[in-house]
């Protein structure tokens, strides 16, 4: 092969070095340049901006991806997961997507274990939409701690938990129990806590007060109690003997009370009474309960016969039976307007409707009916009205000889295997 030298045009050898016709040499030679010095000032520099570069960025990841704690003291706390606004909030069971105060007041017994429960609710801010099935998804933990609480009130906060019979659409229950030494108010402090399964904490707070009150008994062996009248004027008399919040029982003695006889405003705690030769504290005429407070009046251990006509006892208030004998009504118990009415342990009987819940509006207290007896009426239960959609049980109630068991005309959501029809 041959090549042309690039001097002259001559041909030559494919290996000459140079050109025989013009003397020039034929092969490039590259200019040697020596290595370029880079001090060691300038490669510290760098090597310091690159670390921090990347620790920046470390920093800035770190930032949006690390746990953080929602903590605004109060209530409410909005968080947000995925692009959604959630509001965690404790709330009233009547009002769950408003914040209950940051204070709740009420009062304790003295020297008496109370319970009540404190709700937390999940709902997606800004609107009146439940949220916790969604939510509780993402959640590790919800734990209750009790912080700061005076001498004279002991108190103690139960494991959170979900149950919405009880409470519909509640996220969770954390139950208070506090114990009260001393009149005048006294706190502790609630803090909930949500631990997120990414490391997020959520933490909502509630100062828990509590006013000790006393509780006073009144018995026939030192007040008159043997006739309605004096009922009647006991219970007119009672805002000048105790206090606004104090707790009343009054021990029924075993007599039969023939008047009808009407309770208002605060709760008491009636209790019956059984003598040696059996007799009874018995009502023959209708018995009626109104309050507009959310307290529950309690009657225990006594009977409610009737002739066939009437309502036996006609609440417009919570009312909780224990150990009674309702029989021979039209209506044995009638819960309207704003009730809520629980029976335990009693015995409907030869009644046209053994107990009708027929309320507007109302508060559950409990949604538990346990080891009642309906036997030979009518209907047992007539359910026309149910002011909360709780699931009502049954267990241990015994359903005999009745036209028909249950009537549920407003398709309440029940829960009757336990129930016992015979």
């Amino acid at each position: 092969m041959v090549k042309n030298c690039p001097y002259c045009g001559a041909s030559l050898h494919e290996e000459a070095s140079f050109c025989p016709y013009c003397a020039k040499s034929v092969n490039q030679r590259k200019q040697p340049h020596p290595p370029r010095y880079i001090s060691g000032r300038a490669l510290w520099s760098a090597g310091v901006l690159l670390a921090v570069l990347v620790l920046v960025l470390l920093a800035v990841f770190w930032y949006r991806l690390r746990p953080r704690v929602y903590d605004n003291d109060s209530t409410e706390v909005i968080y947000r997961d995925q692009g959604v606004d959630y509001q965690l909030c404790i709330a009233w069971a009547n009002a769950p997507f408003t914040p209950a105060d940051r204070v709740r007041e009420s009062s304790a017994p003295l020297y008496e274990i109370c319970r009540y429960p404190v709700l937390l609710y999940i709902n997606l801010a800004g609107t009146e939409t439940f949220a916790a099935d969604t939510f509780l998804e993402l959640v590790e933990s919800i734990t209750g701690e009790i912080s700061g609480a005076d001498p004279e009130i002991q108190i103690t906060c139960s494991e959170a938990v979900r149950d919405t019979d009880y409470v519909p659409n509640s996220a969770a229950i954390l139950y208070m129990n506090p114990m009260v030494t001393s009149s005048g108010p006294h706190s502790a402090e609630l803090t909930i806590s949500v631990r997120m399964k990414n490391g997020d904490i959520i933490r909502l707070h509630q100062t828990q007060t509590m006013e000790g009150i006393i509780t006073h008994h009144f018995t026939s062996d030192d007040t008159p109690l043997n006739t309605v009248n004096d009922l009647e004027i006991l219970l007119a008399r009672l805002d000048e003997m105790v206090g606004p919040e104090d707790k009343v029982y009054i021990h029924l003695p075993p007599v039969t009370y023939t008047e009808e006889l009407s309770v208002t405003g605060r709760a008491i705690h009636f209790t019956g009474s059984t003598d040696e030769a059996g007799n009874r504290t018995t009502f023959t005429a209708p018995i009626r309960v109104e309050s507009e407070r959310g307290w529950v009046f309690f009657w225990e251990g006594f009977d409610l016969l009737g002739s066939g006509e009437g309502t036996g006892l006609s609440a417009a208030a919570r009312v909780h039976l224990t150990d009674c004998r309702i029989a021979g009504w039209e209506t044995g118990v009638l819960a309207h307007t704003s009730a809520w009415v629980n029976a335990d342990e009693c015995v409907f009987e030869d009644n046209a409707a053994g107990f009708c819940f027929d309320a507007e509006r109302g508060n559950p207290s409990d949604s538990r009916y346990v080891n009642n007896l309906f036997r030979s009426n009518g209907t047992a239960v007539l359910l026309a009205q149910v002011p909360n959609d709780v699931s009502l049980k049954f267990p241990g109630t015994r359903f005999q000889n009745n036209g028909i068991d249950i009537d549920n005309r407003c398709e309440q959501k029940l829960e009757l295997d336990e129930a016992i029809f015979e």
